[in-house]
């Protein structure tokens, strides 16, 4: 019944992996490119809009270090690389001029390459929710049996946001980056290549250096973020139990267990804040101390003449420029390769096998033919995927005729809810036959088959709306009348009038606002509401 196809999150989510830098990591792209396919023009587009503003970046520096010599050296302009401007070096408002057209047309650039990935991105990413929804609400049974709905509400939320960022921010500053430092050095080495040599051999050490020390802090960081979120699920599950906790009477208990976590959030947090301030005297120490290093040197140089005023001032602003890029990068690769999982996570469940139900929202809802559904178990046994040594039914021989009302009886665990998941095609028979009306059950199409049932499942979960609207769950297109019939043969009718808003009443996340009894009336009413061929209560 599987076919290929080309989570309000949960606090306890597990967090998307983290994708690798390498050849696989960059073949994630290649998953996605369906979705972006259609936007590839603008794409483009985008790609050399943001080549150009690196360009620009460049370009705006070196005519700021032009202002360093203008008065001052006689050359002015003509230190390192010429701009091909049509501009007088020495004439300090043209400068500012065409520092000012540069700025303009950058800025230009910028809003247009942002508003173009922007559109591209929200296009795409409403097609990756809408695959991704899809691809989870029509997975088999046994799906969710070991996931949390936190982690797959994540794949929907955090994960597609990451993606987002990967395409509109994280990409676009690779590039940018990538051009301002390979442009920067060798902007540098025309100013004075023994500078440059001096300050690649000692800033970019002591950056890669603390790099290298804010990755433990982010270690340490994320530790006690953990630390916290485990905090918080005490607090979360103990408010959630709240009537359990009262009724046995552990709020002691409670405060205890909270206080041992909050103890070892702070012993975690105490250890954070001793390395950041390690990790602060490190950087005023090293990179402060390359920085003064390179300055000291070409303070020598512009004394002794191998330098003009112009080209210590330019190299000074390109260095800032490339220092800045080079410490930036890193945090880039980080946000790459949560992209990369992002999109291996989200591809992934698009590109999982699912159940062949019938995604055609237009398609109304059959008419119930009257004559009602037979059930036949041959021999049917039944272990649930990860519990192959524990048998649930074994060698079930049943016959389930039309107009038939049947009760299974039996204590906790015994299979009845079991049988219901075979019989709705939640779960499959690992061993013998099962037939609806003579045919096997594989051999029904999924949809049409469940539209002939109607299913009341022990925990009983409304949606959040009103009355009407979850009982019309089971067959939107039923008039009011039909609504009120089904409530009033379900028994709910008297307590839905009793409320001010009657039908209209909101019921609450899960149902909340509804006793149990309620709720389970308004499931029973959602059933009859579908006259189906087969009722399971």
């Amino acid at each position: 019944m599987a076919r290929r196809h080309a989570s309000p999150s949960d606090p306890n989510a597990t967090p998307p992996r983290k994708g690798k830098l390498n050849r696989d990591g960059f073949r994630q792209f290649s998953r996605v490119a369906p979705y972006l396919r259609p936007h590839r023009i603008k794409f483009a587009a985008g790609l050399v809009l943001i080549t150009l503003s690196g360009v620009l970046t460049l370009m705006v520096t070196r005519l700021w270090g032009q202002l360093g010599g203008v008065g001052v050296d006689p050359a002015a302009g003509k230190a390192g690389f010429e701009l091909p401007l049509p501009i007088d070096a020495g004439d300090l408002k043209q400068i500012g001029l065409a520092i000012f057209l540069v700025l303009v047309i950058q800025s230009t650039f910028s809003f247009i390459r942002i508003w173009l990935f922007g559109e591209i991105t929200t296009r795409m990413l409403k097609a990756l929710r809408e695959d991704a929804f899809a691809s989870m609400i029509t997975q088999p049974m046994v799906f969710f049996d070991t996931r949390r709905v936190g982690d797959l509400g994540s794949r929907i939320a955090a994960d597609i946001e990451a993606i987002r960022d990967t395409f509109t921010v994280v990409l676009a500053e690779l590039i940018r980056q990538s051009i301002i430092i390979g442009g920067g050095l060798l902007a540098l080495m025309t100013f004075s290549w023994k500078l440059t040599l001096l300050m690649l051999g000692t800033l970019p050490v002591a950056m890669l250096a603390a790099m290298g020390f804010g990755r433990f802090i982010r270690k340490l960081s994320k530790k006690t973020q953990d630390a916290v979120a485990g905090s918080n699920t005490i607090v979360s599950e103990t408010l959630t139990g709240i009537v359990s906790v009262k009724a046995f009477a552990r709020e002691a208990y409670e405060l205890a267990r909270y206080r041992d976590r909050v103890e070892e959030v702070r012993g975690i947090a105490l250890r954070t804040a001793l390395w950041r301030g390690a990790f602060a005297s490190f950087i005023i120490v090293m990179i402060f101390g390359a920085i003064t290093l390179v300055l000291f040197q070409g303070a020598s140089m512009l004394k002794s003449g191998e330098i003009n005023s112009e080209q210590f001032f330019s190299f000074l602003l390109m260095t800032g420029l490339v220092a800045g890029s080079i410490g930036g990068i890193a945090n880039i690769f980080g946000e790459l390769q949560r992209g990369f999982g992002a999109i291996e996570e989200v591809m992934d469940l698009i590109e999982r096998d699912r159940e062949a139900v019938d995604l055609d929202t237009d398609q109304p809802q059959p008419a119930a033919s009257g004559k009602g559904l037979s059930v036949t178990f041959d021999q049917v046994g039944f272990h649930y995927p990860n519990r192959e040594d524990v048998r649930v039914l074994d060698g079930i021989d049943l016959e389930l005729h039309a107009g038939e009302t049947v009760a299974l009886v039996g204590g906790s665990g015994a299979g009845k809810s079991t049988l219901a998941s075979l019989i709705t095609a939640f779960r499959t028979p690992t061993d013998g036959a099962l037939l609806v009306d003579g045919v096997p059950i594989g051999d029904h199409g999924l949809t049409a088959l469940r539209r002939r049932m109607a299913l009341v499942p022990q925990e009983v979960i409304l949606f959040g709306g009103t009355i009407e609207e979850n009982i019309r769950y089971g067959r939107p297109e039923a008039t009011q009348d039909d609504v009120r019939r089904a409530a009033e043969d379900a028994l709910a009718l008297p307590f839905i009038e009793g409320f001010p808003e009657g039908f209209d009443t909101l019921v609450g996340e899960r149902g909340v606002q509804l006793s149990g009894g309620q709720r389970q009336r308004i499931a029973l009413a959602r059933a009859f509401l579908r006259d189906p061929e087969l009722l399971l209560l």
